[in-house]
């Protein structure tokens, strides 16, 4: 390869690197460390039992290397009586024998073993993986319900203040008694709406907290802000299917299903049984040494176990397509909510700003005299529910962006032991 050659490909592996890097997204902040969501999930009871499936899958390994047969040892003693004497003779014998695996059976079983043991490794990353997103939607459940009790106490608040205010008002003859009554029914249907919000908050942190004992929720104050992703959707769609546990998983089980029916296969064809026998006869006059040999006459049993497990191998097979193609459609649908999460809620949140900025200029025109109590509240409520739906979308957004993160990997990433 020439210098020119070689300085344009180092420059397009170092574009590539770069533009990686730029693709990686910072750890959100909207979430808990990550070492406090690995050790909650690694104390998990369907991930500890992912791990015990390792460990009985190599135990299993090692009771298919070892192979099913064992020494088997036969010993009889018996008397023998001739008629025509009437002597008698004592006689014994000993047979020492074992069935052995052929035809690379014991090659297959081994490689059948480490298949499963690979298989259990895969399926130990998707629960991790399935773990942690059912962990994400629990955490931010409970930030949707804190946050709600925690606007609302706001607003109430805020509402109490516009009271109080018209309660001045009234009191000085510049306002009529029906505005305090608007205005305090208005600040008891909020105050109202927060404590049903507040109740729900504690349920949902109760569950939170009794379900994954080592969370502890906090709502960062303000709420960070949705990023742009970097990258487009087919990008993103590509990186989460380069490292899919769920794929691997299917596929691992594919193979070892066809592993099993390539041993059953094997199977069709008996194993034989060798021996050594030894006996003594007539008072050890005479003795025998023999070597025994036998072998099961294979028939339907053998065949249809080997048609079965062709099957099962075909439905393992045909189940991996399925996981594959409903990887790659969950994948592109999670890149794309992720997307459209983040446009929606910088559309909300400038409505949200819109009808704040409304609501200012109404209240200095109700301080004025220039608008009624009514077009206050009005304006107010308004502003309310545009800033409640800004915030429910703000919410969307960093947990669609977290899930893709966690779905490529980028974030409480499965380690290996």
């Amino acid at each position: 390869m020439s210098a020119k050659k070689m300085f344009h490909a180092a420059c397009s592996i170092a574009a590539l690197a770069l533009s990686f890097g730029a693709a990686a997204q910072e750890y959100p902040a909207s979430l808990p460390p990550q070492e406090m969501v690995r050790n909650t999930l690694e104390q998990l009871p369907q991930v500890k039992a992912a791990r015990n499936g390792i460990d009985l899958e190599e135990a299993n390994a090692g009771r298919l290397r070892a192979g099913p047969y064992e020494w088997m040892v036969k010993g009889g003693l018996q008397r023998r009586t001739e008629s025509a004497s009437g002597t008698r003779y004592r006689e014994n014998e000993l047979a020492v024998e074992r069935p052995i695996r052929w035809f690379g059976k014991g090659d297959k079983d081994r490689v059948l073993g480490e298949q499963r043991v690979k298989t259990a490794g895969f399926a130990l990353a998707d629960t991790w993986h399935e773990a942690g997103r059912a962990f994400l939607r629990s955490w931010f459940d409970a930030m949707r319900e804190a946050r709600t009790a925690a606007r609302l106490q706001e607003q109430a608040d805020l509402l109490k203040q516009q009271a109080d205010v018209v309660r001045k008002r009234v009191k000085a003859g510049d306002a009529p008694r029906v505005e305090l009554m608007l205005a305090d029914t208005e600040y008891e249907r909020a105050s109202a709406a927060q404590a049903q919000a507040e109740q729900r908050a504690a349920r949902v942190l109760s569950a939170l907290q009794s379900q994954y004992p080592g969370a502890q929720l906090r709502v960062p104050q303000p709420l960070p802000e949705p990023v742009p992703l970097t990258g487009g959707a087919g990008e993103w769609k590509q990186r989460i299917l380069a490292d899919n546990h769920e794929i691997e998983l299917a596929r691992s089980m594919a193979d070892q299903e066809k592993l099993n029916a390539e041993r059953l296969a094997l199977d069709r064809m008996p194993d034989p049984t060798l021996g050594v026998r030894m006996a003594q006869e007539r008072d050890r006059q005479e003795k025998i040494v023999g070597v025994t040999f036998s072998i099961p006459l294979s028939g339907s049993l053998r065949r249809s176990q080997h048609e079965a497990g062709l099957a099962q191998a075909r439905i393992a097979e045909d189940k991996a397509a399925q996981v594959s193609v409903k990887a790659e459609s969950d994948a592109m649908s999670v890149a794309m909510n992720a997307e459209a999460a983040y446009e929606t809620w910088h559309r909300l949140a400038q409505v949200a700003k819109q009808t704040d900025d409304n609501t200012a200029l109404v209240s200095k025109a109700y301080s004025l005299g220039e608008a009624s109590l009514s077009e206050l509240l009005f304006a107010r409520r308004q502003s309310m529910e545009a800033a409640a739906s800004a915030e429910a979308m703000q919410l969307d957004a960093l947990e669609a962006q977290a899930r893709l993160l966690l779905d490529a990997h980028r974030i409480w990433q499965f380690e290996e032991h």
